[in-house]
């Protein structure tokens, strides 16, 4: 049951957590028969809430079996289809009962059911790609060779792009390969398993690489910047918030590649490059102006403000009844995460709960009050709340455009230089 409430309310939630979700080639994902989502792991439970809504398929998770030590813990996550996945990392001496959590795993498959793995084994916030563990493997192996190699189980490999991991109102590219069948490495697999599992992982490794935004090490700062000023050139809509569409992910990828290659190859270019983009964004933060509103030399401050006078009544209703569960959840994931890479999901997760006991009091409180009309209130400010986010984020871009218009009439040739060194980045990067 709780699946099915949270397969059903969480799309809501994400197109609120995120500004933007871009899913590219998810026509790679079967829509019958056994899977394996090999997917990659740089943000936690927000990982498999997403795949969860957008993959088109019925998943059976797997986390850390350290997750399962109460009774309550152990009914939710069942109840979610949830399993535990026993790691030596964690305590060695669960590593033994893997052998019941794997029948679990073949069980799915037999059904034609679908498995997400995060192949990587750990999930970390960083733009690359992590050496993967050998469980996707033993798993898709072990279930085809107990059934003599006839399930024709596929493994999707999933690249996960967040162009900022822990934050709220970021966006995430969502990149699906081509399927991988297992039975074409069955006659390796039968000749020499371990050589099989290590070529498998392989080219999973390799797909999902092809399809990630990858910074190298030393260039992360570089390419934060690099990507930026893209981004800013390259503006995308507001709505719909979840596109497929692969435009975004290939523009990412390109300026990340770019500078990667620079830091490889050319080691006084890539001087160059971090000097210009370390002044350039010195210099915004000594004025406090934004990179978006240099990129566009019309600011549109007029109109931009008027929008929000006209929706600012919606914006109250919606705020005012919808921020308390929202502070709430910011509250308890800074008092109880210990690292960062859970913040997000902890985050999410409590306002996701805090939200639908909140509505559920006020579908009570209003059809007691309202009668039948009640149920068309909890739609109004449902819908406030959900533009008010909306509106939010045009707010911000408001005193983003106040500050650069006042700015502009203040140092008109200022401006006209960061716009001079904004091409000359955008130049070094191969960047229109």
């Amino acid at each position: 049951m709780n699946y099915y409430v949270l397969r059903y309310s969480m799309p809501v939630a994400l197109r609120l957590f995120f500004k933007k979700i871009f899913i590219n080639n998810k026509q790679n994902i079967p829509k019958k028969g056994p899977v394996i989502l090999a997917s990659m792991h740089p943000n936690s439970f927000i990982d498999d809430f997403t795949l969860g809504v957008f993959s088109g398929r019925r998943l059976r998770f797997l986390a850390r079996g350290d997750v399962f030590k109460t009774k309550v813990a152990r009914f939710f996550l069942n109840q979610m289809r949830v399993s535990p996945v026993y790691r030596a990392m964690d305590n060695a001496k669960d590593v033994k009962k893997n052998l019941e959590a794997f029948n679990v795993y073949t069980q799915t498959l037999e059904k034609g059911g679908t498995l997400l793995i995060h192949s990587e084994g750990i999930c970390v916030h960083e733009k690359k790609v992590r050496p993967l563990k050998k469980g996707t493997a033993k798993i898709a192996f072990g279930a085809e060779e107990a059934h003599n190699f006839k399930l024709g189980i596929q493994i999707v490999p999933i690249s996960l792009n967040y162009t900022n991991a822990p934050k709220t109102r970021e966006n995430l590219m969502i990149e699906c390969a081509e399927p991988i069948l297992v039975n074409d490495y069955k006659d390796l697999y039968l000749e020499n398993p371990a050589k099989a599992i290590n070529t498998i992982n392989k080219d999973i490794y390799a797909a999902l690489e092809k399809g990630a935004v990858v910074q190298k090490e030393g260039t992360e700062l570089v390419s934060e910047q690099c990507l930026e000023l893209a981004r800013n050139n390259h503006p995308v809509s507001a709505l719909p918030i979840a596109v497929k569409n692969n435009n975004r992910s290939e523009l990412e990828k390109k300026v990340c590649d770019t500078v990667n290659t620079i830091h490889a190859e050319s080691p006084d270019k890539f001087a160059q490059l971090k000097s210009s983009t370390g002044n350039y964004f010195t210099q915004l933060e000594k004025y406090k102006i934004k990179d978006r509103e240099v990129a566009r030399s019309k600011t549109g401050l007029f109109m931009h403000w008027l929008g929000l006078l006209l929706l600012a009544p919606i914006f109250v209703i919606g705020y005012a009844l919808n921020i308390g569960p929202i502070i709430i959840s910011r509250k308890l994931a800074q008092k109880v995460c210990k690292t960062i890479e859970f913040y997000a999901s902890v985050f999410l997760g409590a306002a996701w709960l805090l939200f639908i006991i909140q509505y559920f009091i006020l579908f009570l409180v209003f059809s007691l009050i309202f009668g039948k009309i009640g149920f068309f209130a909890i739609v109004g400010v449902a819908l406030a709340g959900f533009w008010s986010v909306l509106i939010r984020d045009q707010f911000v871009i408001g005193i983003s455009k106040f500050r650069f218009s006042r700015f502009k009439a203040k140092y008109p040739k200022l401006v006209d230089e960061l716009n001079e060194k904004r091409k000359e980045i955008l130049q070094l990067i191969q960047i229109k």
